[in-house]
């Protein structure tokens, strides 16, 4: 009888440990996953028909608005008979809303388009808020950029400088990126202040790695002319480079847009790393008639060009249609979900067509199409640094930290 009392007992251990573990209803976050995603075998039509018949609301959150578009365009022709919402909502406030959505098990976001790699590990990924999920579909499509975090989409930030008048710079004269630090450039360079863009703080993180530390040591002295000596706050030149363009009056901006226009009106030469979407729309007219543009530069900067970012794609733990949104993800890689097909209609019925004509966005499928004079993603990660979420996520305390005593 005792023994009987033991195994008994010994199940409903079991079952509650189970039981608490769960993600029903969204009361328990799941466990964060030490090792890998594995690609799961489910198809696009499977988790199509899966989530139909499931029937509940399907909500993303997302940083970029082509994806709420996609959302309508999609649900409009493979799933009108359920209820949809898109919102457009910044990295750091989806951070804060997912977090608190899921543990207090209310219903929010199935699926999340989302910037800042760094904060999305340590805040979200690792405490079991959102997970990574990709499924043999997306694995062939996206390869290595399925892990740690599946990269829907990137986007970059390029030096651009002022253009149209005498003063300016002229293609070829930015020729390395330590030009910034020179005090014959004092207060003419821009940036989004990384303390208020997480991208921009986890590009600085990562000037810090290893091997963009060595890459900047050697460009520093292909500019100076001399080897870089560490000051005795700085581990190595990443650390350097950074204090130098903070103490060069490096002038931080609180958009991209107003960055540009600030740019482009300076009665002086100016730049600044902005989102290349800005190299179509940094256009206008001054007071005086003529004309204002700003040019991007990819001519061979040492030792890079700016740097490129995702945009991840996280299911949320307390789902409620985890299925459909598993199937608008798989078919946001496809070139119908990146450019349309010329016939789906969003809600205001005009034709969806995502990403048509943008510079600066680039899908994970990198056989999808680009804008027309753009470069490839593959292109671009040559001269451009690429976000690495673990090593920002492992450093940005101390850069944050660091920043806070040369500022």
């Amino acid at each position: 009888m005792k023994k009987l009392f033991i195994l008994l007992l010994s199940v409903l251990m079991c079952l509650s440990l189970a039981a608490c573990s769960s993600n029903g209803g969204g009361e328990t976050p799941a466990e964060p996953a030490d090792e890998p995603t594995e690609a799961a075998t489910e198809t696009f039509e499977e988790l199509l028909a899966a989530g139909i018949a499931n029937g509940n609301k399907l909500t993303i959150y997302s940083t970029h608005s082509v994806t709420v578009s996609a959302l309508q365009a999609f649900m409009r022709k493979y799933a009108p008979e359920v209820e949809y919402e898109g919102t457009q909502i910044g990295d750091t406030n989806q951070v804060t809303q997912v977090a608190q959505e899921v543990k207090e098990g209310v219903s929010g976001a199935d699926i999340i388009f989302i910037q800042d790699g760094a904060r999305v590990l340590t805040d979200l990924v690792e405490e079991g808020y959102v997970y990574n999920w990709y499924n043999d579909e997306i694995k062939a499509l996206v390869g290595d950029d399925c892990e740690p975090l599946l990269v829907w989409d990137y986007c970059n930030k390029v030096i651009m400088y002022n253009n149209g008048a005498d003063f300016t710079y002229n293609e070829g004269d930015i020729t390395n990126i330590w030009y910034c630090t020179d005090p014959a450039n004092a207060n003419a360079f821009c940036m989004k202040d990384p303390t208020t863009e997480g991208v921009n703080m986890n590009f600085l993180v990562n000037l810090t790695s290893d091997e963009n530390a060595a890459a900047l040591e050697a460009a520093y002295k292909d500019y100076y002319g001399t080897d870089l000596v560490l000051d005795d706050d700085c581990p190595n030149a990443g650390y350097q480079f950074i204090k130098m363009i903070y103490q060069n009056g490096m002038v931080l901006g609180s958009s991209d847009s107003t960055i540009a226009k600030d740019i482009a009106a300076a009665e002086k030469p100016m730049s600044g790393l902005l989102t290349l979407n800005k190299y179509l729309k940094s256009r206008g007219t001054r007071e005086d008639g003529t004309t204002w543009n700003l040019l991007y530069t990819t001519n061979d900067v040492n030792p890079v060009a700016g740097f490129i970012y995702p945009i991840y794609a996280l299911q949320v733990a307390n789902a409620d249609n985890p299925e459909l949104a598993k199937a608008f993800l798989i078919w946001l890689y496809s070139e119908e979900g990146w450019y349309g097909d010329g016939e789906m209609t969003c809600d205001d019925d005009s034709v969806y067509k995502g990403m048509q004509g943008r510079y600066g966005d680039y899908s994970g499928n990198t056989s999808n199409p680009i804008a027309d004079g753009d470069m490839s993603v593959v292109e671009w990660k040559k001269i451009l640094v690429q976000e690495d979420a673990q090593q920002a996520a492992e450093y940005r305390a101390d850069v944050e930290d660091f920043i806070q005593l040369i500022k």
